[in-house]
């Protein structure tokens, strides 16, 4: 029941912003809005079902790794 009432709060806040974004032509804003809410929608559709997700911190930490122990062989 409550996924029904956030989804609806949703559509409507969609529906109040993606004419905004339409009406001045602007292509690349609908586009990473669209990105976001999507990610929005879908963190908060995991927290409600209580399902466990990896921290996106996990994902930068896997990529700085080499880069922290590459400066750490030329400077150590």
């Amino acid at each position: 029941m409550v996924i029904l009432l956030f989804l609806a709060t949703a559509a409507v806040c969609a529906v109040i912003d993606v004419p905004l974004l339409t009406r001045g032509s602007r292509r690349r804003d609908l586009l990473v809005w669209g990105l976001f809410w999507i990610t929005g929608i879908g963190v908060v559709v995991c927290s409600l079902y209580k399902i466990n997700v990896p921290s996106p911190l996990l994902l930068v930490m896997m990529i700085y790794k080499p880069v922290n122990n590459l400066f750490t062989s030329w400077f150590y």
